[in-house]
């Protein structure tokens, strides 16, 4: 039934208008952000800069910045993720590089959950989503240490697993909300090590990094998903 006769409209008022306040929201961000993006995504430094042009508003530039880099996907996570270590420290530059991304990745699955491919393709190239659909076959094993791990696109991942009516958002919202604390925590140590020069921050990415890769290596399946990766860039 159409969404323009008059009884669906009264009856599905409430949804209607937060459909249209999603669509809103997402192409200001896309509008916002796509012209920055090339500007800032250079370096931590750049990024830097750019979070605190906004002085006070600071924080929500970056935490914006975490929600739009997921749905504009693929953009450099790490290069955030290390900044916003690098300018609040890595206590509070994790919450706002976690809260942000999960932010955004809730929008994402969302978005492509009710749109479907048409949407993901606005952002995603239809032969990259191939090449990574063998991956959602693999189970929500492989896919949770997918996201735990630093390697993978785990924004690509997001539209994955909503383009999938395998996995329920509840399933999918602890894989992220358990999965990203470790990448998202160590990266902003990593970040908060190269402002402070401090020797126990790069210990503490240098150690998640190695317990990754040796998760890596034991797993076939993700030895496998590595290589395809690789391949298809």
């Amino acid at each position: 039934m159409s969404w323009f006769k008059v009884g669906y409209s009264k009856q599905h008022s409430k949804k209607i208008a937060a459909a249209t306040l999603g669509v809103l929201i997402l192409g200001g961000l896309i509008f916002y952000f796509a012209g920055t993006v090339s500007k800032i995504f250079t370096s931590p430094e750049a990024i830097r800069s750019w979070v605190l042009s906004y002085g006070r508003a600071a924080p929500l530039a970056l935490f914006l910045l975490q929600v739009a880099q997921v749905i504009i996907a693929p953009l450099n996570n790490f290069l955030i993720n290390v900044a916003g270590g690098y300018i609040f420290g890595p206590w509070v530059g994790f919450v706002y590089n976690y809260t942000g991304w999960v932010l955004g990745a809730i929008i994402v699955f969302a978005f492509t959950r009710k749109f479907g491919r048409r949407f993901v393709n606005l952002f995603i190239k239809e032969e990259k989503l191939l090449a990574y659909d063998a991956v959602l076959e693999k189970g929500v094993y492989i896919i949770f240490l997918l996201f735990l791990l630093p390697g993978p696109p785990d924004d690509l991942l997001v539209y994955l697993v909503g383009l999938s009516r395998s996995i329920p958002f509840k399933t999918f919202l602890w894989i992220i909300l358990i999965g990203k604390i470790p990448g998202k925590l160590a990266t902003s140590f990593l970040g908060a090590g190269v402002a402070e020069h401090s020797t126990i921050s790069f210990i503490v990415y240098a150690v998640f990094t190695a317990v990754s890769l040796l998760v890596f290596v034991m797993k076939p399946e993700l030895r496998k998903i590595g290589k395809e990766n690789h391949l298809s860039k």
